[in-house]
């Protein structure tokens, strides 16, 4: 077999609660691309080991010692280059806080991914911070207690602001169905143009 892989992968980042899990659910749908969520692949274990509450602190080093973070990333982007070495195109979704502010870390991601950098995207879900509270208010979720007793904190500046590198933004207010039609158009003119 000396068909070149053409896999590629969508990198879906944005805080808690600002609707990237639903854009990219519906993405991957739509594209029938394999799904990949760091809360589906690391949660159940990580709540098994008694996590804590977490606020992911952009970095633009590679921490001396992983923490429990660094290895739920490490099982995330483990299972996104296995599938992208078999062929399979991913959507990959997390908060992914260091990687879209650092232009180091986001090329840390992409050398780990195994592909080149122009099969690798990231699509950042842009909602604003009291939208965001207001989703968490809502869905009731226990692991958004101690987020909304102190939203300035989880949703600092360093956090919410846009990526460090390029981008597609997605608007977190708009419907679903809006969302991935803009993502699409948007996508179809970056592929044409490189």
């Amino acid at each position: 077999m000396t068909e070149e892989m053409t896999s590629e992968a969508i990198i879906v980042c944005g805080v808690p609660a600002s609707g990237k899990t639903t854009f990219a659910h519906d993405l991957a749908r739509e594209l029938r691309w394999t799904f990949l969520d760091l809360d589906t692949l690391t949660n159940p274990l990580f709540e098994h080991m008694g996590g804590e509450f977490l606020v992911d602190v952009p970095t633009a080093q590679p921490p001396v010692r992983a923490s429990v973070n660094d290895i739920r990333y490490t099982c995330l982007f483990d299972t996104t280059k296995e599938n992208l070495a078999l062929g399979n195109s991913v959507i990959v979704v997390a908060p992914f806080t260091s990687e879209r502010t650092f232009p180091a870390a986001w090329d840390r991601l992409v050398e780990r991914l195994a592909i080149s950098p122009g099969r690798v995207h990231l699509a950042w879900m842009d909602t604003p911070p009291e939208e965001v509270v207001n989703r968490m208010r809502l869905r009731g979720a226990a692991r958004d207690l101690e987020k909304m007793k102190d939203p300035e904190r989880f949703l600092s500046p360093d956090v919410t602001r846009a990526p460090g590198v390029g981008h597609i933004r997605i608007d977190g207010l708009l419907a679903p169905r809006q969302q991935i039609d803009h993502f699409l158009q948007d996508f179809g003119v970056r592929q044409t143009v490189s």
